[in-house]
């Protein structure tokens, strides 16, 4: 007892330390634990006065984990895995941070917008909402391509998708509390029907085309400062002329941030298509270094073709009005736009399936604009998407491409830890493939073939990256090739012909 005493006052200091806690708040707070771990009274002990010369870590997950077992043991948590412990936690982190009114107050008490950011991710960090220690577990690393360097992440803290499950969460209508884990009720909430936990979760409203929306930062932090902007009522995403107006708006008030939007339907969308959300962030993608293959100006904007695996127009102009004007009516046109010769239709029996992902930031006085285009269709031999990972990738990526993988930020499944550990032994040794890595047999065969002895690791993380550049190839609408390059200029025709 003595030992989980210590933990929680190491918890209080570390809290009043990364300004958590007030140090007038210690003995309260120090309380509300003792209640929430259900001490008996005769193992309460007197709350020692905080020790300022103690060494305080960056995050606390060595701090909680006697607190977390304590827990386990006295059965305050049902189940000893994982998710339970981190729904507890969530309970515990929650005692010893602002309440959410706090955070606001806070956040707007500065009038830097980075000294605002500092500070809320700061918070989402000391808090543990980002688990910082599990999130760095993920390997991370960059490759050259053609196309520039791309950067590769291996992602140990969030479980692989299915690209069916993404398409049913989607079309769920039911009225489940909160209703998706993007809505705003999910701060403070116990987990109890989504089995994730959110009471140390904080957001802070936001004001973007007149509407009110909330910023939060993602806990799985996929690059720097990864924030979610998301709407205050649970709708479904859809890109209107709003949707870039609302991009403009937050890139004015946040101009060290990018932000951008997944496509609007499944397959070529994000995860969650029941909220509309924006993803952002502080961060410089591979896409940003993209080189220009063809360019054209009408009026005061430029047009770029840019040199990238998927189909990309960048646009770019001092005057946001009018370069919000120039990207609805360029989706507008991609929106109803048809090319057989390439595979395009934009509708089949009344169904959309031309959609966009776009990018904006703000560099001095120029707007950026990258606008993605993709494609939804299906067919008998490509039932998960014809503009989609096809089926001799899936070993590698078999989740929708995402505003994340157009950017050039590979964000991969964890299994391919262990995977890839297991396919440099049997390259190196020729040791014969194990069953369970069936999926990975034509790849290794592969592998086996190119490989003259250089390290290892090298030539695989390699490898993994050129994989990845064919993954978001087959989500190109406009294909690499001569005849897909010609197709995408015919479409640059249509563009200037609309919009000069």
């Amino acid at each position: 007892m003595n030992d989980l005493c210590n933990a929680l006052k190491r918890l209080l200091e570390y809290g009043i330390y990364h300004k958590l806690l007030d140090v007038e708040e210690y003995h309260y707070a120090y309380n509300r634990l003792i209640d929430l771990l259900q001490f008996d009274a005769d193992d309460i002990v007197a709350c020692e006065d905080v020790d300022y010369s103690s060494i305080v870590p960056d995050e606390p997950s060595a701090i909680l984990q006697p607190i977390l077992d304590y827990a386990v043991e006295h059965h305050l948590i049902d189940a000893d895995t994982v998710q339970r412990r981190d729904i507890f936690e969530a309970k515990v982190m929650d005692i010893i941070m602002p309440r959410p009114a706090q955070v606001i107050e806070r956040f707007k008490r500065f009038d830097d917008s980075k000294d605002q950011t500092d500070y809320f991710y700061h918070l989402s960090q000391t808090s543990n909402y980002i688990k910082t220690a599990r999130t760095n577990r993920n390997h991370r690393w960059q490759a050259d391509t053609e196309y520039g360097t791309f950067d590769i992440t291996i992602n140990l803290s969030k479980p692989e998708k299915d690209p069916k499950d993404i398409i049913r969460q989607g079309k769920r209508t039911e009225a489940n509390y909160p209703s998706c884990l993007l809505c705003k009720e999910n701060v403070g909430y116990n987990g109890k029907t989504t089995g994730i936990g959110r009471t140390n979760h904080r957001i802070v409203p936001v004001t973007l085309n007149d509407e009110a929306f909330y910023l939060q930062y993602s806990p799985y932090v996929y690059y720097n400062e990864h924030c979610i902007v998301l709407q205050r009522e649970h709708v479904p995403m859809n890109v209107t002329r709003a949707t870039f107006v609302r991009l403009f708006d937050f890139v004015d008030q946040f101009p060290h941030y990018f932000l951008g939007s997944n496509a609007g339907l499944p397959i070529v969308g994000g995860s969650i298509l029941s909220h509309e959300h924006y993803q952002g962030g502080r961060h410089t993608f591979p896409i940003e270094r993209a080189t220009v293959l063809e360019s054209f100006e009408l009026d005061d904007i430029t047009f770029e073709q840019l040199h990238w695996p998927l189909s990309v127009i960048r646009l770019r102009g001092r005057d946001r009005t009018r370069l919000i004007d120039v990207a609805y009516k360029l989706f507008q046109l991609w929106e109803t736009y048809d090319d057989p010769t390439v595979g395009i239709h934009s509708y089949t029996d009344g169904e959309p399936h031309n959609a966009i992902t776009p990018i904006a930031r703000k560099k001095g006085e120029f707007y950026e604009l990258d606008m993605t285009l993709r494609n939804n269709l299906t067919s008998e031999e490509f039932p998960l998407g014809i503009f989609h990972p096809h089926p001799e990738h899936h070993h590698i990526k078999k989740e929708n491409i995402g505003l994340i993988e157009v950017m050039g930020l590979a964000v991969l499944p964890g299994r391919l830890e262990r995977e890839l550990n297991q396919i440099g032994q049997i390259i190196v040794s020729d040791r014969p493939i194990d069953a369970s890595l069936a999926h990975h047999e034509t790849w290794i065969h592969t592998l086996k073939e190119q490989y003259d002895g250089e390290p290892i690791d090298a030539f695989l993380q390699q490898q993994v990256a050129l994989k990845f550049v064919q993954v978001i190839e087959d989500a190109g609408v406009f294909k690499q090739d001569d005849a897909g390059q010609a197709a995408f200029r015919r479409f640059q025709k249509e563009v200037r012909h609309a919009l000069g």
